[in-house]
């Protein structure tokens, strides 16, 4: 038994797409039909990737992961406070 094929639809109102997975009638569906992102915006786009990284990675994993050594620090603690105390 073969898979059915899938159904993508066209815009809301329009009838299903005969062959959905060509082109868009008249364009050829490649980058030299509609170009290049314009230089200021890619600059954009990779500074605040690389802004992004830098505070993801400089910033909040060391910060996370001290918290999580003192909450291992203070789970010990705790620990050993209990095996000396066991009344309490």
């Amino acid at each position: 038994m073969s898979e059915p094929e899938p159904k993508p639809y066209g815009a809301p109102g329009q009838p299903p797409l005969r062959h959905p997975f060509r082109p868009p009638p008249g364009g050829r569906g490649d980058l030299r039909e509609k170009g290049w992102a314009p230089f200021p915006r890619m600059v954009l786009w990779w500074f605040l990737l690389v802004l992004g990284d830098l505070v993801f990675y400089v910033l909040l994993t060391p910060l996370w992961l001290g918290l999580r050594a003192a909450a291992w620090v203070a789970e010990l603690r705790e620990r050993g406070r209990k095996r000396r105390n066991p009344a309490k």
